[in-house]
C-alpha cells in the first residue's frame, strides 16, 4: 500500500461507510477463523472443514432478502456445491478416530455447533468484505481488516490473559505461511469481486478451499475417507465447472 500510494486519499468523508464496513469485516473473520481453529482442535479437520465451506448458504440467503436473483443453473450449481459439502460433513467415517492420532476428539454435535457457527460468521465476514469493496481499494480493505482481526485477537488474549506466542519458536515460520496464505485469499476474493449479483459465485467457488483441505489432512494427518466424501468432493468440483461455464 505505501508503494502504490493507497494511503493517499484514504481517510475521506465519503469512504467511512466503506471503512466501518472493512473493519466489521476485520472482527468477524477474527472470531470465525478462531472457532475454526477450535473446532479442528476438538474434532477431525474431514468433518469440520466442508461444514465451514457451507458459508455461500448465508451469502445466498442475504441477497435473496435484498431482492437479487441467480440464473436457474447456477443455482442448479451452488445446490450441488453444497450438496457435495454435505456429503463430506456427513460420512460416519470421517467421525472414526485413528490409531495414528493422539489428540482426543469431543462429542460430535459440539464439533458440528462450533462449526457452524463459525461457518455463519465466515459468511458474515465475505459479505462485508464485498461489500466494502464498493467504495475503497482491494488492498485498502485487506489492511483494516488484518489490523482490525489482529486487534480483536490481542482483546481476547488479554481478557484470557493468555501469552500472543507459543512457547516453542519451531512453530513460528508455519504461523507466517499460514497468515500470507489467508490474507492472499481473501485478496483474491476481493479481486473478484465486481459489486454484482456475480459476487455470489466467487464466494461459492472460493467455499471449495476445504476440499484441498480434507486431502492434505488425509495425506498428512493420515485421517479416514469414506467412499461418500470422495462423492461429496467429486460434486463440488462438478458444480464449480459448470458455474465457470455459465
Amino acid at each position: 500500500m505505501i508503494a502504490t500510494d493507497q494511503f493517499s486519499g484514504l481517510f475521506v468523508n465519503e469512504n467511512v461507510g466503506s471503512i466501518v464496513l472493512a473493519c466489521f469485516h476485520g472482527t468477524a473473520m477474527a472470531l470465525a477463523l478462531l472457532l475454526f481453529f477450535y473446532a479442528m482442535s476438538i474434532g477431525k479437520i474431514s468433518v469440520v472443514a466442508p461444514i465451514i465451506a457451507a458459508h455461500p448458504v448465508v451469502i445466498v440467503l442475504f441477497l435473496a432478502v435484498q431482492g437479487a436473483y441467480l440464473p436457474v443453473t447456477q443455482l442448479i450449481s451452488v445446490a450441488t456445491v453444497l450438496l457435495g459439502v454435505a456429503f463430506v460433513a456427513a460420512s460416519d467415517s470421517a467421525h472414526y478416530e485413528n490409531g495414528h492420532e493422539t489428540k482426543q476428539y469431543e462429542k460430535w454435535h459440539r464439533v458440528i455447533l462450533v462449526s457452524a457457527a463459525s461457518s455463519v460468521i465466515y459468511g458474515v465476514a465475505i459479505i462485508l468484505l464485498q461489500n466494502a469493496a464498493n467504495g475503497i481499494e482491494d488492498l485498502q480493505i485487506l489492511w483494516f481488516g488484518r489490523c482490525v482481526g489482529f486487534a480483536t485477537v490481542c482483546a481476547l488474549l488479554l481478557f484470557k490473559k493468555k501469552t500472543a506466542f507459543p512457547p516453542s519458536s519451531k512453530w513460528y515460520m508455519l504461523f507466517i505461511l499460514h497468515g500470507v496464505l489467508d490474507s492472499a485469499g481473501l485478496l483474491f476474493i476481493l479481486l473478484g469481486t465486481k459489486g454484482s449479483v456475480s459476487d455470489a459465485i466467487t464466494a461459492v467457488i472460493a467455499s471449495t478451499f476445504p476440499i484441498v483441505t480434507v486431502a492434505l489432512a488425509w495425506l498428512i494427518l493420515k485421517e479416514k475417507l469414506g467412499l461418500l466424501q470422495v462423492f461429496g468432493a467429486a460434486l463440488v468440483f462438478g458444480g464449480v465447472s459448470v458455474m465457470l461455464t455459465h
